[in-house]
């Protein structure tokens, strides 16, 4: 291996290490996702998803949520959805409420050789159940944006990707522009037809909770029919 092939490596591994021992005010977590999509008609289909989030370092779960949703595929390059996300989380008083959530989304995808190219748009409306200050009563509008690269290797069912996606809140009183963003890199693996296992490292930054920053694994699983 060169010198420059070692420093092209390293650099981003000692910048991503520099970056994690500066964040004082950090967590770790789990989160454990089950995905599934059925094409039920030309150029639509149904998705679900299933999560369940662990903090303080796995040991206490914080939220878990169901999303449905459809979308449309107009060709192989855009598509376009509406999705529901039902989520339960732990609100300040130690127990869980209810939060509801819409999301239109749109995405679109380029073929690169045998990389993929993708920008993922949604945007949501979340309300929420637990109503301690006048605040809480009002839905939440967020727009974000994800782009992503993934990469089909030759001869393998295997995928891996990169992602980086920003949060930015709709109609909000204060000056921040980007609330949250998250730093993703992943692999997905086929075991059968219809099914593949994967698992990813989420690095997330926020400006506007507690902590700031954290360390996320995502064992995922997935089904498509």
């Amino acid at each position: 291996m060169t010198m420059m092939n070692r420093r092209f490596i390293l650099l981003p591994l000692f910048v991503l290490l520099s970056s994690l021992l500066k964040a004082q005010d950090s967590d770790f977590g789990i989160w454990y996702d089950l995905k599934a999509d059925y094409n039920f008609a030309k150029g639509f289909r149904a998705d679900f998803e299933a999560c369940l989030r662990t903090v303080n370092d796995a040991s206490e779960i914080d939220s878990w949520y169901l999303e449905p949703g459809i979308r449309y595929k107009f060709n192989k390059y855009f598509s376009a959805g509406v999705y529901y996300r039902f989520i339960m989380k732990m609100e300040k008083d130690g127990d869980y409420y209810a939060r509801h959530r819409w999301a239109l989304q749109a995405k679109g995808d380029m073929p690169v050789g045998r990389f993929t190219l993708s920008l993922r748009y949604r945007f949501q409306e979340q309300t929420k159940t637990y109503i301690k200050d006048p605040e809480d009563e009002k839905p939440i509008w967020f727009s974000r944006t994800r782009f992503e690269v993934d990469y089909d290797v030759k001869g393998l069912p295997l995928k891996p990707y990169a992602n980086i996606e920003v949060w930015n809140q709709m109609f909000a009183d204060n000056d921040i522009f980007i609330e949250e963003t998250r730093y993703t890199i992943g692999a997905e693996y086929g075991i059968f037809k219809h099914s593949a296992i994967g698992l990813e490292y989420l690095y997330h930054v926020s400006n506007i909770t507690k902590p700031a920053y954290r360390n996320i694994i995502t064992v995922n699983y997935a089904l498509s029919f």
